[in-house]
C-alpha cells in the first residue's frame, strides 16, 4: 500500500470516528498533514477521493473546510459507550504510545510542544529522587491517533542535557533505551478523571471540562531507578483501560512504591 492510499484510508477512519461522536467536519488540511507526516498534496488528493465517494463536502470561505456529509449528531445519554475505535491502554505492560497505537493498528503522529532543561521541583524531585534544583529534561507532547487527538503528555527525565537534540516525536522509551541504553522496565501509576483546562482543551480540541484520564506515572530503569516522572491526560472518549489481576494468593507482580496515601 502506498503513502497515498495509507492516508486515505486513515481518513476514512477519522471520518468514521469523528461521525460517531457526532463531529461535523475534517481537521484543516494543513493539521492533517502535520499529524500524519505526509505531504499538503496527499492530504489534499485523499480529501478530494474522499468528496467523490460522497463522504464530505467541500466548503469555502472563512468558514469553509471538509464537512461529513453523514454526520449523525449522535447524542450519547446514561450507561453508553461512545462509538468509534479507541486506544486499549494496557495497564499491565511497559509499552510507549506509539507502539501500542501502531500495535492495534492506528497510524500515530506527535507534535513537540515544549522540549527545554527544567528545575525539578516539589513532586518532580520527589517521584525522581533527585535534589530539589536538579537540572532534568521537561518534555511535552500532543499524540495523535489517525489524525485525531489522543493525549496530551507531560514527561520529566532525568537524564536531562544529555536529551537535548533528541527527535522527540518518536518514542521516549525506545530513545532512552537505544540511544542511551536505559529501558523503562517498570512503572508505578495512579488514575484519575480531570476535566480538560483551558490550556489543555486548546492543545487537544476538545471542549473545556472535557473528561480526561490522567495517568500519573513513574518509570524505572533496570537498576530500580526512577528516570521518567510523567503526567498524561488521554481524552476519555478516545481510549480505554485495560488491567490483569490475579487472586491474593498467587505472587504480586506489581510495584506499590508510587502509591501515596496522604495525595
Amino acid at each position: 500500500m502506498t503513502l497515498a492510499d495509507e492516508t486515505v484510508v486513515t481518513l476514512r477512519r477519522l471520518a468514521d470516528e469523528l461521525e460517531g461522536r457526532g463531529g461535523t467536519k475534517l481537521p484543516p488540511e494543513r493539521e492533517i498533514a502535520e499529524r500524519l507526516g505526509v505531504s499538503r498534496a496527499t492530504v489534499r488528493r485523499a480529501i478530494d477521493l474522499l468528496a467523490r465517494e460522497g463522504r464530505i463536502r467541500r466548503v469555502v470561505g472563512r468558514t469553509g473546510g471538509a464537512y461529513l456529509v453523514r454526520s449523525s449528531g449522535v447524542e450519547i445519554t446514561g450507561f453508553e459507550l461512545p462509538s468509534g475505535r479507541r486506544l486499549a491502554r494496557d495497564l499491565n505492560t511497559v509499552r510507549g504510545v506509539p507502539e501500542m497505537l501502531t500495535l492495534q493498528g492506528f497510524v500515530e503522529g506527535t507534535r513537540v510542544v515544549e522540549a527545554r532543561l527544567v528545575p525539578a521541583n516539589g513532586m518532580v524531585a520527589r517521584a525522581l529522587e533527585v535534589d530539589a534544583e536538579t537540572e532534568v529534561l521537561s518534555l511535552l507532547r500532543v499524540r495523535f491517533a489517525d489524525a485525531d487527538t489522543l493525549s496530551l503528555d507531560h514527561a520529566y527525565v532525568t537524564l536531562g542535557r544529555k536529551m537535548i537534540g533528541c527527535d522527540f516525536s518518536s518514542s521516549l522509551y525506545a530513545t532512552l533505551q537505544d540511544r542511551f541504553g536505559v529501558p523503562i522496565v517498570a512503572t508505578d501509576e495512579i488514575i484519575d478523571t480531570v476535566g480538560a483546562n483551558e490550556r489543555t482543551a486548546r492543545l487537544l480540541g476538545v471542549p473545556l471540562e472535557a473528561p480526561l484520564l490522567r495517568l500519573e506515572r513513574v518509570g524505572y530503569d533496570a537498576r530500580d531507578r526512577p528516570t521518567e516522572y510523567s503526567i498524561d491526560l488521554f481524552r476519555a472518549d478516545r481510549t480505554r483501560l485495560r488491567v490483569r489481576t490475579t487472586s491474593s494468593d498467587a505472587e504480586p507482580s506489581s510495584r506499590v512504591r508510587f502509591g501515596y496515601a496522604d495525595r
